[in-house]
């Protein structure tokens, strides 16, 4: 009876040791699909981590161009802006010299213009008077015909008379 519990029991034992083997196996084989499982979806998140990375860097690399395009641009426009100043400041200095010498210019003109309307002024005056004058002459010359011609008259008559 003994024999027969220990046979029983030696059966017992080999179904559980076959048990916990195949339940090792099992284990086994679920650890390995689940690794299998867990490295594909590592390598699948890597990929898509990898992709997200590279377009990232790019996304990056384009900012940064686009960074550089516009801080060359803003450097070519302050340089444009200096050189607008510049300009303007030299376009106003040119323009009150230009305003300094065309009022010079004017004012001189203006007293060149008046002191000609003074001599003018003058001339026409003299011109007035000689022009009386010759008036006043040519009436003389005139009156001193008239008596010529009648004293001529005069000596004329005489002379006949007297011949």
């Amino acid at each position: 009876m003994e024999v027969l519990k220990l046979s029983r029991f030696k059966l017992q034992l080999q179904a559980l040791v076959t048990e916990v083997r195949q339940l090792r196996e099992r284990e086994h084989f679920a650890t390995e699909k689940l690794t299998l499982s867990n490295q594909e979806e590592f390598e699948r998140k890597q990929s898509e981590l990898q992709a997200e990375l590279a377009l990232s860097n790019e996304l990056r690399q384009k900012l940064g161009r686009k960074v550089s395009y516009l801080e060359n641009g803003n450097a070519m426009l302050e340089n444009k802006q200096k050189e607008l100043k510049g300009t303007i400041a030299s376009l106003l200095q040119a323009r009150e010299s230009f305003v300094k010498v065309y009022e010079d210019s004017t004012c001189e003109m203006r007293r060149s213009i008046q002191a000609r309307d003074r001599k003018l002024a003058i001339l026409s005056e003299k011109i007035n008077a000689h022009l009386s004058q010759f008036d006043t002459i040519e009436k003389e010359a005139f009156s001193v015909k008239l008596v010529l011609d009648y004293v001529q008259h005069l000596v004329s008559e005489k002379e006949g008379i007297g011949m």
